[in-house]
């Protein structure tokens, strides 16, 4: 079993407990980008946005098909081969690797992977601090848009997974949305937290 079909059943999970936490507050990753409603300080706020966050990558990372053994064995000789080149390896042979399909077919997978990971550890937190690491960590991950576009056009091309506008609605324009997601964490949940931190710890002094 792929470690993005495992994801998957984890992700399964989560929806469940997010349509218990659909009567507290029905927020989602929208609230990132216009939080007219969004309360960073409640809990279930948070959690209904990570919950959404999750359905919306939940729903890219299923067209993405598994890698093959032999693909992964073929892409770790070549990374191999060039890492014992060292210094000898050319730009050219450093860009083929990089580019082909095998690469960044398994840097989308760990890409998605990790960030429902870091979702996932967002709506599991017992504590607001250790909740805050895994935001930084998903708002990261929601930034790294060279990743995200260079994997997905590889893919695309090479009809591996479906165009953007054969994708149902929230999961089209990743390249776009994902990166206004991260910097939405980074706003509207990162900041006023450290914020909050600050003021409290000015009060202490």
């Amino acid at each position: 079993m792929s470690p993005i079909v495992k994801r998957l059943g984890l992700i399964i999970v989560v929806a469940l407990v997010g349509l218990m936490d659909a009567n507290v507050h029905a927020g989602s990753a929208w609230d990132l980008v216009h939080p007219d409603d969004f309360d960073w300080s409640a809990r279930a706020d948070r959690r209904s946005v990570a919950a959404d966050l999750i359905s919306r990558i939940s729903l890219l990372a299923a067209v993405v098909p598994p890698q093959a053994p032999d693909q992964i064995a073929r892409l770790k000789a070549d990374e191999a081969e060039l890492a014992a080149l060292g210094e000898k390896a050319t730009a050219r042979q450093r860009s083929r690797l990089y580019l082909s399909r095998a690469y960044q077919h398994r840097r989308l997978v760990e890409l998605l992977g990790n960030l429902l990971d870091a979702l996932a550890c967002v709506r599991s937190s017992v504590t607001v601090d250790r909740e805050m690491f895994c935001w930084v960590e998903a708002s990261a991950l929601l930034m790294d848009e060279e990743t995200l576009d260079i994997s997905l056009n590889v893919l695309r091309q090479g009809r591996m997974i479906p165009r953007d506008e054969d994708m149902p609605v929230k999961a089209q324009d990743p390249k776009v949305w994902y990166s206004e997601y991260g910097r939405g964490v980074v706003r509207h949940i990162i900041r006023p937290y450290l914020e909050s931190l600050a003021v409290e710890s000015a009060k202490d002094a």
